[in-house]
């Protein structure tokens, strides 16, 4: 039922039932049972109590823990920027800041010691399966990089500085930024419905502006 639908149904059920109350009550002489108006009065009772059963889409439930509301809003502010950056938008054909990798290793830690986590079990499960697709991609770009300094800037880069030439890429390499790039996406498409769940479940993230940037790695 769509939102405020509830509403409609409850109020419209209620005036029926009345309608039906008033028919089979209404004076005409002396009063008798008469079968039809009782037995309208009392579907109309019926689907009025129906109406009640249903959650509204109006009412919001806030009974969100602070731990769940903090680390959801980080969530957030990780898809918002961090890891919308180092997962969806970013080609590992190039080099990134290492902070990008820090930040996500320090959050793949901080799951593992049972530090983050979520208490809501609907939303934890949730994060398990975006955290373990995030700690298969970390490893593996971890493993296959290095941070190299390209000319001014240091990038984490599949590629060494001495060996890059975006137009010759070695076929080892090219194999390795394919399978970087497959699992950064694959962690993307975990943290959409993580994202969702959190929205629906924890919906006090929403009370302050969400602001992206650096959570867990030092500052520079």
């Amino acid at each position: 039922m769509s939102r405020y639908y509830q509403t409609f149904a409850r109020i419209g059920a209620g005036l029926a039932a009345i309608a039906m109350l008033v028919w089979f009550l209404w004076p005409g002489g002396a009063w008798q049972f008469e079968p039809e108006p009782f037995f309208a009065f009392g579907v109309a009772v019926v689907v009025w109590a129906f109406t009640e059963f249903k959650l509204s889409e109006e009412v919001i439930y806030r009974a969100s823990t602070p731990n769940d509301i903090r680390f959801g809003r980080e969530i957030f502010a990780y898809g918002t920027w961090n890891f919308r950056e180092l997962l969806k938008d970013h080609d590992y054909h190039r080099g990134i800041h290492p902070r990008f990798l820090t930040e996500a290793s320090l959050l793949v830690s901080e799951t593992e010691l049972g530090i983050a986590h979520f208490q809501d079990g609907r939303v934890q499960k949730k994060y398990l399966d975006f955290f373990e697709r995030l700690k298969v991609f970390v490893d593996y770009f971890g493993m296959h990089s290095s941070p190299e300094r390209f000319g001014s800037v240091m990038l984490q880069s599949v590629i060494p500085a001495n060996q890059f030439d975006e137009m010759n890429v070695a076929p080892h390499h090219q194999a390795e930024i394919n399978e970087v790039n497959r699992l950064a996406t694959e962690a993307w498409k975990a943290m959409r419905p993580l994202i969702t769940e959190i929205k629906e479940r924890i919906p006090e993230v929403f009370d302050e502006q969400i602001r992206g940037g650096w959570i867990r790695s030092p500052e520079e």
